[in-house]
């Protein structure tokens, strides 16, 4: 079987029979224009590098590369790029690409499965529930100084919490009552005792 390096020595080896052909006297041309002696060999080695690492990095962004350059016409430059990503992939394959060896067979089947989960809960509805049943059980000046304790403690809920058990104590031992007992008895609460 082919190696990498054996194509790479080949493709070495018709870069001195690439030959530029001068323009006939009284002649323009917009691109220049070579030659290879014997151009079937020139194109079954392109055809076979071109397979070759088809075959062996299928994944590596460079056989695209590889391709377009190799339909381009002949020139010592197309040529010379072709054996850079030759030399490239030998170098520095891609990640997770791993040459075939075809001295091994293997049965193993590798199946590649990717899941993304969104998941996605909604809780404003309990927050308004809440909410709601504190702003139910106190009068509107007494909501809005819990509300004011909250505001001046936003980034510390710690000492947030002793003042907002001090206020509502305040308001009377009933009051704070009133709004446990309003929570508890909510369907779906009271369904999870």
């Amino acid at each position: 079987m082919t190696t990498i390096d054996e194509l790479i020595q080949q493709g070495e080896g018709f870069t001195s029979r690439i030959k530029y052909i001068p323009p006939l006297s009284n002649t323009i041309r917009s691109t220049p224009v070579y030659h290879i002696a014997n151009a079937e060999e020139y194109g079954t080695w392109k055809a076979t590098a071109k397979r070759f690492i088809g075959v062996n990095y299928p994944d590596d962004k460079a056989v695209e590369e590889f391709e377009q350059t190799a339909k381009n016409r002949l020139s010592l430059g197309n040529h010379r790029h072709l054996l850079a990503i030759l030399k490239a992939i030998k170098t520095i394959p891609q990640p997770n690409t791993v040459p075939m060896d075809s001295d091994k067979k293997s049965g193993d089947i590798i199946v590649n499965n990717s899941n993304t989960v969104n998941q996605t809960q909604n809780t404003t509805v309990q927050y308004a529930f809440f909410i709601e049943s504190i702003r139910n059980e106190l009068t509107g000046r007494q909501f809005q100084e819990i509300k004011d304790i909250i505001d001046q403690h936003k980034d510390s809920p710690e000492t947030a919490r002793p003042k907002i058990i001090e206020k509502l104590m305040s308001f009377g031992s009933n009051v704070a009552a009133s709004i446990l007992g309003n929570l508890m008895t909510n369907p779906n609460i009271y369904a999870g005792f």
